[in-house]
């Protein structure tokens, strides 16, 4: 019998094969008919060998939500007819931008419509110069009265040393430790580079570009007013009230290297450099929410109350105080107008479906790019660059 069964084997492919078409057409046929029963759909297989099938389709999936993605640039309306772009920040560009608002300095401060404010620099520097002694002193008598110790003590939370060559430069985390200490600490820069930590942190974690074009704006409004608040300390030299030899303090202008790293509250009175940066800082945060009103209020408070803390524990006189606001301020200026662009209103034809925007111009460096090309010399072959300037 099992040899029967081999030699009809051959008999068995050829009848399998001459009913196939019967059996493919059948089951079109079915397949046009109302359905059968699950038991018999299920029963009668056709069509090739099981190892050359094609997959079949996948059985549809339920509708799932794809998790969102940060949005390379986004709209933000903070008041009717007033919106603004703001391009997700590329990681650490805000340091390139330094040089940037650097460049653009000259040309946004010196202009004739600021004339009036440099008037007013000169005016209010010169005025406040004249009563330093006067308000230096009515200050300190205030924070007696109210039991603030001029002193600007710290308590140390942790210090890693670090060096690079002979400069010692150790990271270290210091925390005020009285009242007249926590005014003072608003100015560290610390403080600032935390602010601008927790807007880019939100920014990240909530898709949130303008947030974190904020925090890029921060960084640099911040770096820009430190080069120029140390220049002109190094170039001015002018002493601090507790270590001041004269009235209005000594102006030793154009200390060396050495002589200033020597002891530096003898030279870096002028101008004022915590000011300057939280002036920057409110400004920056004030301009990309100005739907948030208390934003000014609350920061110029916390300012005034800086500024009588550096008068308390004489680190600075009254004078020190115009020059530093300005900087800070027009930086910050700086800073947000490159760092947003504003939606065109719709004009009065305009359709009405039209949504009034602009594609943002791209950002252009503040450098001009190298050139690239190719480069073939003899047997020879490689790369050019060309720099122009």
């Amino acid at each position: 019998m099992p040899f029967d069964f081999l030699r009809n084997t051959g008999r068995r492919k050829r009848l399998f094969l001459a009913f196939l078409p019967l059996l493919c057409s059948a089951s079109a046929g079915a397949a046009a008919a109302p359905a059968a029963p699950a038991a018999l759909a299920t029963s009668t297989h056709c069509g090739p060998p099981p190892d050359t099938l094609a997959l079949a389709p996948a059985p549809p999936q339920p509708d799932t939500v794809p998790p969102p993605r940060r949005a390379r640039t986004s709209d933000y309306t903070v008041a009717p007819g007033e919106t603004w772009h703001y391009e997700r920040p590329r990681p650490f560009r805000w340091v390139l931008h330094i040089g940037r608002d650097l460049g653009q300095a000259p040309g946004y401060v010196f202009r004739r419509e600021n004339t009036g404010t440099f008037v007013g620099l000169a005016l209010s520097s010169a005025a406040l110069w004249a009563a330093d002694p006067y308000i230096l002193d009515w200050s300190q008598d205030v924070g007696k009265q109210l039991g603030l110790s001029p002193k600007s003590t710290q308590q140390n939370l942790f210090r890693i040393p670090f060096r690079i060559g002979s400069a010692n430069l150790p990271l270290e985390f210091n925390a005020p430790d009285n009242l007249n200490s926590v005014f003072y600490f608003l100015g560290d820069g610390y403080t600032h580079a935390s602010v601008a930590i927790g807007f880019l942190t939100y920014g990240l974690l909530r898709h949130d570009n303008r947030a974190a074009q904020t925090a890029s704006q921060l960084g640099t409004a911040i770096l820009s007013t430190g080069v120029i608040v140390q220049s002109l300390k190094r170039l001015t030299g002018r002493q601090s009230p507790y270590v001041a030899t004269q009235d209005r303090g000594e102006w030793n202008l154009f200390p060396s290297y050495s002589t200033y790293q020597s002891y530096v509250p003898n030279y870096d009175a002028f101008p004022t450099g915590h000011l300057a940066t939280a002036m920057a800082t409110v400004t920056v945060i004030a301009d990309n929410y100005p739907e948030k009103h208390f934003i000014r209020p609350l920061g110029y408070g916390l300012m005034g109350l800086l500024g009588y803390s550096m008068l308390n524990n004489g680190v600075h006189w009254a004078s020190d105080y115009p020059l530093g606001i300005a900087l800070g301020y027009a930086f910050a200026k700086i800073a947000v107008r490159n760092g947003r662009t504003r939606v065109a209103a719709p004009g009065p034809a305009a359709p009405a479906s039209g949504s009034g925007g602009v594609r943002p111009p791209r950002p252009q460096p503040w450098h001009r790019p190298a050139q690239w090309a190719p480069y073939v010399l003899g047997p020879y072959t490689g790369v050019s660059c060309a720099w122009r300037w």
